[in-house]
């Protein structure tokens, strides 16, 4: 199944020091598990395209990686519902799941560019 115009979205960057990143991760490990369990490709559950979470360590330069990196790490998480929905249905689920606490604390001291019920305006 493709991502299509219109679909909504959650994608969360996060910023942190090399030093927090094993903490920022167990956190992401736990939202994954979350997913896993609530969520899938099919019909079955919370039905999402994609979901994925990606790191880097941040460049001084993007444009020029021989520049060097920050001493930073940075993460995306990426969440594409089939129906609009599914925002809601995730939602709901959120509240219920025992690590909420743990992932808005995350999102409230690291979170760069929080984008909650986001729309898909351009694809391939």
């Amino acid at each position: 199944m493709s991502v299509n115009q219109g679909q909504r979205t959650f994608n969360f960057g996060l910023k942190t020091t090399k030093d927090n990143a094993e903490q920022v991760e167990k956190v992401i490990s736990t939202h994954a598990a979350f997913m896993r369990e609530n969520h899938s490709l099919d019909d079955s559950k919370i039905q999402v395209i994609h979901y994925y979470v990606s790191k880097s360590e941040e460049f001084k330069n993007p444009a020029d990686p021989s520049e060097g990196t920050t001493g930073n790490m940075l993460y995306t998480i990426n969440e594409v519902y089939v129906h609009p929905e599914g925002i809601g249905q995730h939602m709901e689920a959120a509240m219920a799941w025992d690590g909420i606490q743990d992932f808005m604390e995350l999102l409230g001291t690291y979170g760069e560019v929080l984008v909650a019920n986001g729309e898909v305006i351009e694809t391939l």
